[in-house]
């Protein structure tokens, strides 16, 4: 029988959600703890808020102002964290928007042409990165493309080291303290996350700790990103790392062909996708499902075409719900996120960028509040299917595609065939990482 190990939780919360509401928490925690497999618990959450975040970019194009004046500039970057952040943005001379998709080269956005990094002479000397989680990879990349432009930041270097070098210290102590035999760690941003030499100072003082890390996402596209970087460094201590969202390039990584060449301990990764809160996350057949499509998240990359396109054959029947970024955020309470699921009969959920393929969090979510889920087809939403033997995801490749599913469920749903397993697949997912540990 497997011992109930004295485990700490160390969760590390992204800036759009307080601890409740993180993922850390509703992915992580909540799921091991209901489980009943885990000894005594304890949990440190820590991480930088929306409001000190929204002070740094303010204070940022301050000092860009100040420096430039009037002088036109290029905002790097058409996702969402531009949307989000135009009102302060557009406060300078901004002529132009660049990105490195070129399906948004001669569109528009506020008004302005999208262009590619190369053309950005074309219209300033000057460009402001407008991104957080890619800040650094931007500049190596625009400093070696463009050495004649001015690259101002948002965020720089330093902007979360004296933070870190505090949450490290309270972590220690608090780690120490409890002596646990398992510490779960979930990241937040690959640039801001503790070091590898920190969790291996506390694997020096505790010789019997096991560490598990959680990788949300990941970046194969630039051989120096810092996704993989930070993978190569937490796989200098961790035990175990799940792979939350992509299970196909782990035969490449376990091979270690590239960009893994690099990865030391490739066995350590497992693609094991977390499975949310069961408390939260369930199916109610006394709910009536009166919703009859959505799309949950926000609207960011190629998830607003098939907003626009659903808005439009469907009306009112269609519904676009949530989304903690872009400039029409509207972040719910994940209680309510929940409960609107869980009146939801037909979830669309779509990939979000061309460079990569997710299993994302919304798939588990649909599933375990009984929703039929029309996925847009993906090699790892079905390794997921597989492991999970569910029968409720249908896929799609395009609008007709799309269109025929819709109307087919519409037409045939009935709820009282489905059925919540949230509470045997949470306590089957524990178990098997308990095993691996």
């Amino acid at each position: 029988m497997l011992k109930k190990p004295r485990t700490f939780f160390a969760i590390h919360r992204f800036e759009s959600k307080c601890y409740e509401d993180s993922a850390g928490k509703l992915e992580v925690r909540e799921p091991m703890v209901q489980s009943g497999l885990l000894g005594e618990t304890q949990t440190y959450d820590f991480g930088w808020d929306e409001t000190e975040s929204l002070a740094l970019i303010n204070a940022s194009v301050e000092q860009v102002k100040a420096n430039i004046g009037d002088t036109p500039v290029v905002v790097y970057g058409a996702g969402a964290h531009t949307t989000q952040h135009w009102s302060q943005l557009a406060t300078l001379n901004v002529v132009a928007i660049a990105d490195k998709n070129p399906d948004l080269w001669g569109t528009t956005l506020k008004s302005l042409p999208i262009i590619g990094p190369k053309d950005i002479p074309k219209y300033a000397q000057h460009t402001i990165i407008s991104s957080r989680a890619y800040e650094a990879n931007i500049l190596s990349e625009l400093t070696v493309l463009l050495p004649d432009i001015e690259c101002h930041r948002l965020y720089g270097d330093d902007y979360m080291s004296v933070r870190l070098d505090v949450w490290a210290q309270e972590l220690e102590q608090r780690v120490l303290a409890f002596q646990p035999k398992l510490l779960v760690h979930t990241p937040t941003h690959v640039k801001e996350n503790l070091s590898a030499e920190f969790f291996l100072r506390l694997k020096q003082q505790l010789p019997d700790l096991k560490i598990l890390t959680i990788w949300w996402d990941y970046d194969e596209e630039n051989t120096d990103s810092g996704y993989l970087e930070y993978e190569r460094q937490v796989l200098r201590y961790a035990d175990l790392v799940i792979e939350n969202s992509n299970g196909t390039r782990l035969e490449r990584m376990h091979k270690q062909m590239p960009p893994y060449d690099r990865h030391p301990n490739p066995e350590q990764v497992i693609f094991h996708p977390t499975w949310f809160d069961p408390s939260l996350f369930y199916y109610d057949p006394a709910i009536e499902k009166d919703i009859d499509i959505a799309i949950f998240g926000s609207r960011v990359g190629e998830r607003g075409y098939w907003i626009d396109l659903l808005k439009e054959h469907y009306g009112d029947r269609f519904h676009h719900i949530g989304g903690v970024s872009g400039e029409n955020r509207n972040p719910l309470p994940t209680a309510e996120y929940a409960e609107l699921l869980r009146r939801t009969k037909i979830v669309v959920n779509t990939q979000t960028y061309p460079f990569r393929e997710q299993c994302k969090g919304k798939v588990r979510e649909a599933i375990q509040c009984g929703c039929v889920l029309i996925e847009q087809d993906n090699q790892e939403t079905r390794l997921f299917e597989k492991m999970c033997q569910s029968n409720s995801i249908h896929y799609f490749s395009g609008r007709d595609d799309l269109f025929s599913l819709i109307d087919h469920h519409l037409k045939e749903f009935d709820d009282s065939n489905e059925t919540s397993t949230a509470r045997r697949n949470v306590l089957d997912w524990c178990l098997g990482l308990l095993k691996k540990m």
